[in-house]
């Protein structure tokens, strides 16, 4: 009975004893050990698994520069997961001027990083647009040529001194200005040395520093390893408070008259102040203005840009092309079944300080400088129009819609409008007489059209005409206008 006792206890202690070592002796993660050759062309990056273990996709982690590179942005060349040897993956990321580092980590079930494999990859060479000629003079004896071996460094060989790179973001701006400085060191490195230019240092390997002072730093970066040390300095590679550099865009470039014009600013270097010369004697100090060019012609456009630190000039050679629009003036008088067609529109720019319309039985009131469209609706064309000298003498209508400076306003009949001064006038009003209809008198450009059975009449873009007169009526009994047109389409 006793020596049955004694069994039992020890059986309960080793089952102890082994319970104990599951629990607190886990089985030790494996981790991966993989050799990657790593190239690039262009903005193409290509590794090929040359032999280890496999990779998995939830496991690997890619890095560019700094910069977490999707995993599905792989591209297997002829595998797919989990990465294996002999197997290419490909991925895109655009070459810069300065070299890209590759970095291949596994991460852990303990969420550390655990390096793979890392490559730096040198910028694509500049080429010359125009070659430069080279005279070539054979030497009496010739001389045995060098044999150069091509060397492409790789991690995979820890036991050597590492090579030191660096970026920067910003590298120009006003003070004071914080720059944040990456570590992009090729190789194991121990210690970071850097050098501000501006007296100060700092050990850490991705330092944020502070300029207070305007001035052009140069900025070095000591590395360091058991094996050796390295430096690399850029000149003149901070600039703390420059002069701006003037530049613009502009859309459209070229069109016809009246001609609205979007500039938008691209200069660089914080400019402060900003002054357009627009060569039709316009001005404006706006950042983005919008100019509209009233009459034919090419037009210099010049941006002067100012800061504390200096002043800088840009004009573009081409300018701002615009041509005059070639008009028709047109005379009619009772048309039976003229009529404006729907969904034209007039645009203009108010020019006087005491401008309305009344839509909807609600006043809106326009200031110098407004952009306003009158979109003619479906319904009925009855109404008036009468301008003469860019000012409205009438305008009575039951279906329009009001938008100022590209804002819909309001829609419904408009019965009052007090517009004192206008230019900048465009239109997509057409004017249609059907064919057969009976007209009293039609003058295209003083001449006469006589009237027979006539084909369908179609007038293009109505609106003021060489006397500055634009003139619409209808109503039940006939149809009578006056002004210019840019097309006449017959049939």
């Amino acid at each position: 009975m006793q020596t049955i006792i004694i069994l039992s206890v020890v059986m309960i202690v080793l089952f102890v004893l082994g319970l104990s070592l599951v629990l607190w002796n886990p089985i030790t993660e494996k981790i991966p050990k993989a050799s990657i050759s790593i190239e690039g062309e262009g903005d193409s990056i290509v590794m090929h698994h040359v032999s280890g273990d496999p990779l998995p996709s939830d496991r690997l982690v890619l890095r560019v520069n700094g910069d977490v590179v999707n995993n599905q942005n792989l591209n297997f060349m002829n595998g797919a997961w989990p990465w294996s040897e002999g197997e290419n993956a490909q991925i895109f990321y655009p070459a810069p001027e300065s070299p890209r580092v590759v970095e291949i980590y596994y991460m852990t079930d303990k969420g550390e990083s655990i390096l793979i494999d890392k490559a730096r990859i040198e910028p694509p060479p500049k080429v010359s647009a125009t070659p430069i000629p080279v005279e070539i003079v054979a030497n009496a004896t010739p001389t045995q040529a060098a044999t150069i071996i091509p060397i492409q460094l790789n991690d995979a060989d820890p036991y050597q001194p590492p090579a030191a790179d660096f970026s920067a973001e910003p590298m120009v701006g006003d003070p004071p200005l914080t720059v944040t400085f990456r570590d992009m060191s090729y190789g194991k490195v121990n210690t970071w040395l850097w050098s501000f230019g501006d007296g100060t240092t700092s050990t850490l390997q991705n330092p944020v520093h502070t300029y207070f002072v305007p001035n052009t730093y140069s900025v070095s970066l000591l590395v360091s390893n058991p094996y050796g040390s390295n430096r690399k300095t850029s000149e003149n590679f901070i600039t703390i408070g420059s002069p701006p550099m003037a530049n613009y865009l502009a859309e459209p470039m070229s069109g016809q008259a009246p001609l609205t014009v979007q500039f938008t600013d691209l200069s660089t270097g914080n400019p402060k102040q900003y002054e357009w010369s627009f060569g039709d004697g316009a001005q404006s100090t706006e950042k983005n203005p919008v100019h509209i060019f009233q009459n034919g012609g090419n037009y210099n456009v010049t941006l002067t840009v100012t800061n504390a630190y200096g002043t800088h000039k840009f004009s573009s050679p081409t300018g701002i092309n615009v041509t005059a629009p070639t008009k028709m003036d047109v005379y009619m008088t009772n048309s039976l079944a003229g009529s404006i067609e729907p969904d034209g529109y007039i645009r203009m720019r108010i020019t006087d300080p005491v401008s309305s319309i009344k839509i909807a039985g609600k006043f809106y009131q326009f200031e110098p400088g407004d952009i306003i469209q009158l979109i003619f609706g479906g319904g009925s064309s009855d109404g008036t129009i009468s301008t003469d000298k860019n000012q409205f003498v009438s305008f009575n209508f039951n279906d329009i819609t009001l938008v100022k400076n590209e804002e819909i306003l309001a829609r419904g009949p408009v019965n009052d409008v007090k517009i004192g001064g206008y230019d900048s006038f465009s239109s997509t009003l057409n004017l249609t007489i059907p064919a057969g209809d009976v007209y009293d008198k039609l003058f295209i450009d003083q001449e006469e059209y006589k009237y027979v059975k006539t084909p369908r009449l179609r007038f293009v873009s109505l609106g003021p005409g060489s006397d500055q007169k634009f003139f619409y009526q209808k109503s039940s009994r006939a149809m009578n206008f006056q002004g210019g047109i840019t097309e006449f389409q017959r049939g």
